[in-house]
């Protein structure tokens, strides 16, 4: 009997298997993040293969990873649904980003941060603003929060951020998709940029909480009713720490 030549395409498999997976993790969550899949919507492995031209395998992969990243509820018997937040979540949220921001930016202005990618950032929200694309003014409006903390120089600031940036973009989606005039976000950020600039890490710790916390109570108000919003907002953070 001759030698087995049959090569073993083990490896191979693999990177196919990841790629196809972190493809189908990216598509899915990028949906979910620009309100393409409603909050409580059931996501069915079936589905959303045969929608990505893929097997159902990395597309559970992928749903896996979003209910790790607490962007996906799985209930039992019932299958994965995309994650309603909250007000509860919400004000944690919420908090959290005072707590972590607030360091960020105190960090990035006692450091002299270079605030020109900011600057950028800003210049493309507005861009996004005009086109009234929420998702992109959403999506640069984290990119700028993200920057933030890059700019703070601190690791454990940046890695805190990123680890829950899926569920703060979904806060921030639900915030923005409430404003009038979309050119009020990237307003909004103008007066952060300065304050860095003029080395005023108290001032910009104020505007940063300011920013964070000022359209939440609408925020509240429409998700919950005035009871209700009224017990969360008595749990928010409301001064720059």
């Amino acid at each position: 009997m001759g030698a087995d030549l049959t090569v073993s395409t083990g490896s191979l498999k693999q990177i196919e298997r990841t790629s196809t997976a972190d493809t189908a993790y990216r598509a899915i969550r990028t949906s979910m993040l620009s309100g393409q899949f409603e909050p409580g919507s059931q996501l069915v492995e079936a589905r959303l293969a045969e929608a990505l031209g893929i097997s159902r395998g990395p597309v559970r992969e992928a749903l896996g990873r979003l209910r790790d990243e607490g962007l996906v509820e799985e209930i039992l018997h019932r299958g994965m649904f995309v994650r309603e937040f909250t007000v509860s979540d919400v004000v944690d949220i919420y908090n959290l980003r005072v707590g972590v921001e607030s360091v960020a930016i105190r960090l990035a202005t006692r450091g002299r941060a270079d605030t020109a990618i900011l600057r950028t950032l800003q210049d493309e929200m507005q861009a996004a603003a005009v086109a009234r694309d929420v998702a992109l003014v959403t999506e640069r409006e984290l990119g700028f929060h993200r920057e933030l903390c890059v700019a703070s120089g601190n690791q454990y600031v940046l890695s805190t951020f990123t680890a829950l940036s899926g569920q703060i973009q979904m806060a921030v989606a639900m915030d923005n998709a409430a404003y009038r005039d979309l050119g009020d976000v990237p307003r909004e950020h103008g007066p952060l940029i300065e304050a860095i600039e003029a080395g005023d890490e108290d001032l910009a710790a104020r505007r940063i909480t300011e920013h964070i916390l000022g359209t939440i109570d609408t925020l509240l108000e429409r998700r919950a009713g005035d009871d209700r919003a009224r017990e969360a907002r008595a749990r928010l953070l409301r001064t720059a720490r």
